[in-house]
């Protein structure tokens, strides 16, 4: 049975709720207490660490007593001595409760006799040190108010401090009932209060059918009376308990199991049997070495469900549990590793040697107390592969990012801010769309909403939706195959944001390449090439210009490549060589019509369209040139004949002694190598000075003429 109130580390109170093996230990002192027929202030310490379960064991202590308590044996006294702060409260609490029991089982016999005795044993200085003058506080200073007037009401004059001892003890041994005192949490005390509560016990603790259980951590204990009485160390204890007990701890398997169980509660099980065979690894080596008592446990369970809530479904749970674990239990680690992102995600590690590595090892963990490097360095090996010296495939990385494991760039962040960042997509949105991939309208709708979502990195979410794509396509149905790829032909072109392209010198990327990458991804190796064929030719007919332009160029040089070049496998091809003349029929025939309806000389893409166009006519330059040649009658479609010929490059400067650049430096450039095949550069060049030096067009438009003007003269100048 799961004891889902030890979520808010409340002390279990029956047998069946023990996950941990104290209930024989709790029965079998009950039976010891039981069978002390006649005690004279007979006192038992139950040892355990903070956290170990005291708390526990005393309720099942009691709960193994209730026939005594019920039959009117036994009468216990909690005494809550971390309720009371400073050595004077809780002597006062603790005889004031001890007369209030007695004064239920003795009547009239008791009523007086604990305020005499413990007015004598305050003024004589045997519990706290130095006698206290009940009216003035003498050595110790004014008690408090409250606790002055208490005092002097419960304390009378009379008798000396022996007399009054034997009549109590006269009293309680007359009668069969027994008294057991219960004090736990004294180790929450500091050390002069938890050393006062020792003095009571020794002092007092002498009364026949009197019973003590003190509850407290040995070594804290043993430490607060060290301070005060360094000569006698544990013999001071030895000399107040008749009998000490270590609490069992629970075994790792009990710890293990209850923590499993709660995780299953909190956050579900592994749904796979490769997720839990890593799960279990995770669990074992970068979680269960820092679960040793049931606190511990308790800890770790409470924390999950506060923060798991925000997280659900967005991280993998093991590599969630070991970041929250380490944040438990090991913090300066923690906050290193939050603070090192670019060191520790990915599959290659920036070390050049084994030397390399386990160098960076060692800073990791040296924020780590030396007794627990070696589970530390467990669970950074676990959590990040790149420090392994083992070298990781990029398949492998895809495979991290598609988990969203805590080593993978995209979902890193998440593990330890508890939230998703705008450069990561939820898992219900990336389930809704491979739900409605199968849905043309949806999908255009999805992505159409993305491409206006812009992040704080200036991109749009287009690139994120397309990379969870590629990402989880193993989870698209084939059948949904057709309607998704048709619905990004056909949206191909406005899905081209030049914003989403990798920026700088160092572009590998954008959105045309990221639809390419996932056309190949969903196909490659699931359909034949039949099926591909007909998806993908079906899917040109109402695709979007420059889109169409692009993949029908690839699907050609699959076949007929450039530079003496190997064709592609077939495997790997998405049409079949025999529908390539269609294809090139039909892009072609597209060109055109968007040349005739002004599609074309507004297209983003016209350069490199215009190129292809000649290359599909088979070195057939005619049309090209004919349409350019009208182009260049227009001073408007001259001007954006110039801004599509504009181009950027990037450079990085060495520097004066070799201390490059941080940061390339962006060149404007003319892009004319070649272009005297599509039009007439002549007619180019004098069309564009006569419009420098004319006002036909918009400050605007002319400005596109005059830089791309300035770039060709720059590269005549170089000599280019």
């Amino acid at each position: 049975m799961t004891n889902l109130n030890s979520f808010n580390d409340v002390s279990i109170t029956v047998p069946e709720e023990d996950l941990f093996g104290i209930d024989p230990f709790a029965k079998a002192l009950a039976k010891s207490l039981r069978g002390m027929v006649s005690p004279v202030g007979t006192t038992i310490a139950l040892n355990g660490p903070w956290g170990s379960g005291k708390s526990s064991a005393v309720n099942l202590i009691r709960h193994h007593l209730r026939e005594d308590i019920e039959g009117d044996k036994l009468n216990i006294i909690d005494f809550k001595c971390w309720w009371f702060r400073g050595e004077e409260a809780l002597t006062l609490a603790f005889l004031q409760e001890l007369d209030s029991s007695l004064q239920k089982t003795l009547g009239e016999k008791a009523k007086t006799l604990i305020p005499k005795l413990g007015k004598k044993l305050l003024q004589a200085g045997q519990v706290i040190g130095p006698a206290i003058n009940i009216k003035t506080g003498g050595a110790w200073g004014p008690l408090a108010s409250g606790t002055m007037d208490f005092a002097k009401k419960f304390f009378s004059d009379s008798d000396s401090i022996e007399k009054v001892f034997k009549e109590l003890s006269d009293t309680l041994g007359n009668q069969t009932k027994r008294f057991l005192v219960i004090i736990d949490d004294i180790d929450r005390l500091t050390p002069h209060e938890a050393l006062a509560i020792f003095r009571l016990v020794k002092t007092v603790g002498r009364l026949p059918r009197v019973m003590y259980l003190l509850v407290y951590d040995r070594e804290l204990a043993g430490k607060a009376v060290k301070e005060t009485y360094p000569s006698e160390g544990p013999h001071f204890l030895e000399k107040i308990v008749q009998a000490s007990f270590d609490l069992p701890l629970p075994t790792r398997d009990d710890l293990n199991r209850a923590m499993l169980s709660r995780i299953g509660l909190l956050c579900g099980e592994p749904k796979t049997s490769d997720q839990l065979r890593r799960f279990m690894n995770i669990f074992h080596d970068a979680v269960s070495p820092y679960l040793n008592t049931p606190r511990d446990m308790t800890r770790l369970s409470n924390a999950i469900s506060v923060t798991w809530p925000a997280v659900a479904e967005e991280v993998d749970v093991g590599d969630y549990l070991a970041i929250e674990t380490l944040r438990l239990f090991e913090l300066s680690l923690y906050n290193f590793v939050r603070k090192n992102k670019a060191r520790l995600c990915g599959a290659q590690s920036d070390s050049n040697s084994r030397d390399d590595q386990q160098k960076e090892m060692g800073e990791y963990l040296s924020l780590v107390p030396q007794d627990r490097q070696e589970q530390a360095k467990l669970a950074l090996l676990r959590l990040f592969p790149r420090l392994e010296n083992v070298g990781y495939s990029a398949s492998s990385v895809k495979k991290w990012e598609a988990d969203r494991l805590v080593c993978t760039t995209p979902h890193f962040d998440t593990y330890f801010r508890m939230s998703l960042g705008d450069d990561t997509l939820s898992m219900s949105e990336i389930n809704n769309v491979i739900e409605h991939a199968g849905d043309e309208e949806y999908v255009r709708g999805i992505f159409r909403t993305a491409l206006g979502s812009i992040r704080k990195n200036g991109k749009s979410k287009v690139p994120l939706l397309l990379g969870e794509l590629n990402t989880h396509s193993a989870r698209i149905d084939e059948e949904k195959f057709q309607p998704l790829i048709t619905a990004l032909f056909s949206i191909a072109d406005e899905l081209h944001r030049k914003g989403d392209g990798d920026s700088g010198g160092f572009s590998i990327g954008n959105n045309h390449y990221r639809i390419h990458w996932l056309c190949h991804k969903l196909t490659w190796g699931r359909c034949s090439l039949d099926k591909r064929d007909a998806i993908f030719m079906a899917a040109c007919k109402t695709a979007q210009l420059g889109w169409l332009v692009s993949f029908t160029s690839s699907q050609v040089t699959n076949y007929h490549p450039r530079d003496g070049k190997e064709p592609t496998p077939l495997e790997k091809c998405l049409i079949k060589k025999e529908s390539l003349p269609e294809l090139r029929t039909h892009t072609i025939n597209r060109i055109s019509a968007g040349a005739q309806s002004g599609e074309l000389i507004a297209h983003a893409e016209l350069p490199y369209i215009l190129f292809r166009w000649r290359e599909f006519g088979v070195g057939d330059n005619a049309q090209v040139r004919d349409w350019t040649n009208k182009q260049l009658q227009s001073d408007d479609s001259v001007s954006r004949l110039a801004e599509a010929f504009t181009g950027e490059s990037w450079s990085h400067s060495m520097g004066m002694v070799g201390l490059g650049d941080r940061v390339a430096m962006r060149e404007t450039r003319a892009l004319v190598d070649g272009l005297d095949c599509i039009i007439d550069t002549r007619e180019f060049r004098r069309r564009l000075e006569e419009i420098e030096k004319g006002n036909s067009l918009q400050d605007n438009r002319k400005q596109c003429v005059k830089i791309f003007l300035d770039a060709w003269r720059a590269r005549e100048a170089a000599g280019e």
